[in-house]
């Protein structure tokens, strides 16, 4: 599995109610992409920080591919870019072992 996750430092004159309906209709977005097996956001409650986090699993390397060339991809892209006053992104392979 690879799981894909975005941190957004959101900007000052952004309000809650815009950070929560982008990144409701990033979710919707991404959620039915072929390849992405589950979508989870949130948006941090401390007062003094303005960050709020995408998290994208997709089954594997092939399906990362495919959804960073989807057209429903780069609109997600332009709506979190109209809220971040910066962001960080990576890619993760996930792996898990028992004990």
């Amino acid at each position: 599995m690879i799981r894909h996750e975005v941190i957004i430092r959101v900007k000052p004159d952004v309000s809650q109610e815009t950070i929560e309906d982008a990144l409701r209709e990033t979710y919707e977005l991404l959620s039915d992409l072929p390849g992405v097996e589950r979508v989870r956001y949130g948006v941090n409650n401390a007062a003094a920080y303005r960050h709020a986090m995408l998290v994208v699993d997709l089954t594997d390397e092939q399906a990362l591919h495919r959804f960073g060339r989807h057209p429903q991809h780069a609109r997600a892209v332009r709506i979190i870019n109209h809220l971040a006053e910066s962001s960080s992104v990576g890619s993760f392979m996930v792996r898990s072992e028992s004990r």
